[in-house]
């Protein structure tokens, strides 16, 4: 069910509607000071956060990551103090690596006072499983990017990449960047959507009948049945346009994008 519902300007709070504090869970916001518009939607968005149980970001929270290093070069400073700041009054923050900032780890976790999740990762939400994921690893169908992935995580080549001066990173980091842009202007929908396979292969890996991730940047829910089992699946939006974002509680779940609102009851997940 959709209905239409206006995300503020940040002079007022974030609405919650349930009297269980929400998880709230937000990936793809590719933040970079090139993007001020997107860094406006981030802040007013913490601001605007009222009473929440903790916050998930799905990967690629910002536009690339060279190191944790390198985030003040980057200007991504911040970033990491409002994340900080909602770490000291006691909101827990949990950050999965994407595939733009696959090289976030332990340095920038401590500075704001973060976890690090791992890709894929079970987390329990109200008593019940759910499997979070960036969502690049299922997209099977990318062969290329599979290519990229298998290399950049292998600890040889980010020891030898982050050996290398901050410079040298980025010239590097912009190359494979607009590498990329060019690439996806020949690639097919179909090809850089997830594969329905991947998504049931990494479900029955786990108990889990819901799972959640980005990278796609193509909110919806969708649903379907497994072994005898409703299962469902949850995209969150990209923020070149305003924030989109989930929220968790006991009983239901909505999936917020571009000023509408996707529910889906979890009694019959």
């Amino acid at each position: 069910m959709k209905r239409k519902k206006r995300f503020g300007t940040g002079t007022g709070k974030f609405r919650l509607t349930a009297k269980t504090a929400p998880a709230i869970l937000i990936s793809d916001l590719h933040l970079t000071p090139e993007s001020p518009e997107t860094l406006a939607y981030f802040h007013r968005f913490l601001e605007s956060l009222g009473d929440i149980d903790s916050l998930y970001v799905l990967g690629d929270l910002f536009e690339y990551w060279l190191g944790d290093d390198a985030g003040e070069t980057l200007g991504h400073s911040p970033v990491e103090d409002a994340l900080k700041d909602l770490t000291n009054v006691g909101t827990p923050v949990r950050v999965m690596p994407g595939n733009r900032d696959f090289l976030l780890g332990q340095e920038f976790a401590y500075r704001t006072g973060s976890t690090i999740l791992k890709d894929a990762t079970v987390q329990p939400f109200f008593d019940r499983q759910v499997l979070l994921l960036h969502g690049d690893s299922l997209c099977t169908d990318d062969e290329a990017h599979r290519k990229f992935r298998f290399i950049v995580d292998q600890p040889e080549w980010r020891l030898a990449f982050l050996d290398k001066p901050i410079s040298e990173r980025d010239d590097i980091g912009r190359a494979i960047r607009f590498r990329s842009n060019i690439e996806k202007r020949y690639k097919t929908s179909r090809i850089m959507d997830v594969n329905q396979n991947a998504v049931e292969a990494a479900l029955k890996l786990t108990e889990a009948r819901l799972l959640i991730h980005g990278h796609t940047h193509r909110p919806g829910i969708h649903q379907w049945t497994l072994n005898g089992r409703t299962c469902s699946r949850v995209v969150l939006g990209d923020w070149s346009v305003g924030p989109s974002w989930i929220e968790i509680r006991e009983n239901d779940l909505q999936l917020h994008h571009q000023g509408t609102v996707e529910q889906l009851d979890l009694n019959q997940t």
